[in-house]
């Protein structure tokens, strides 16, 4: 099974630069970023809510509502800053440098997160192999930008 799901964390990955150049074409063609991040959002949205009703899926309680902590309703705002970032810094940067720092922040915050279980995360120890790997990624980024 976890492969399975590794497997469907690169393929939503490989979406990414192709989101990126999609959102742009609309940025570059209208009003710009905000609007082309409006179209983005409001096209997820249909789709989500055709998913949604095709899979029948029920309604939350107003009780599981008002289980969500505060930080669980931010997670649109993340939405909001990945797909602005990528409008605005893929047509100046290129796919490649784009996604590289999206992915070197990623993984920064994503070890925040396992080393003192933030946000729900089981708490995995600090490894030398964990922060190795942190600094390659960072490391990569500034590669790929210099050269």
């Amino acid at each position: 099974m976890a492969s399975v799901l590794v497997m469907m964390c690169v393929l939503a990955g490989g979406l990414l630069p192709l989101q990126a150049a999609m959102n742009a074409d609309v940025a570059a063609r209208t009003s710009g970023p905000l609007f082309a991040s409006g179209v983005n959002f409001a096209v997820g949205l249909v789709a989500l809510g055709l998913v949604l009703a095709a899979l029948r899926t029920p309604w939350p309680t107003g009780a599981q509502i008002a289980s969500v902590p505060w930080w669980g309703w931010l997670g649109g705002l993340c939405g909001v800053a990945l797909v602005l970032s990528t409008l605005y810094a893929a047509p100046r940067l290129g796919a490649t440098v784009t996604v590289a720092a999206i992915i070197a922040g990623q993984i920064g915050v994503s070890v925040l997160c396992d080393t003192f279980g933030w946000f729900n995360y089981p708490q995995q120890d600090l490894s030398a192999g964990r922060i190795a790997g942190a600094l390659l990624l960072v490391a990569g980024v500034i590669l790929i930008r210099k050269f």
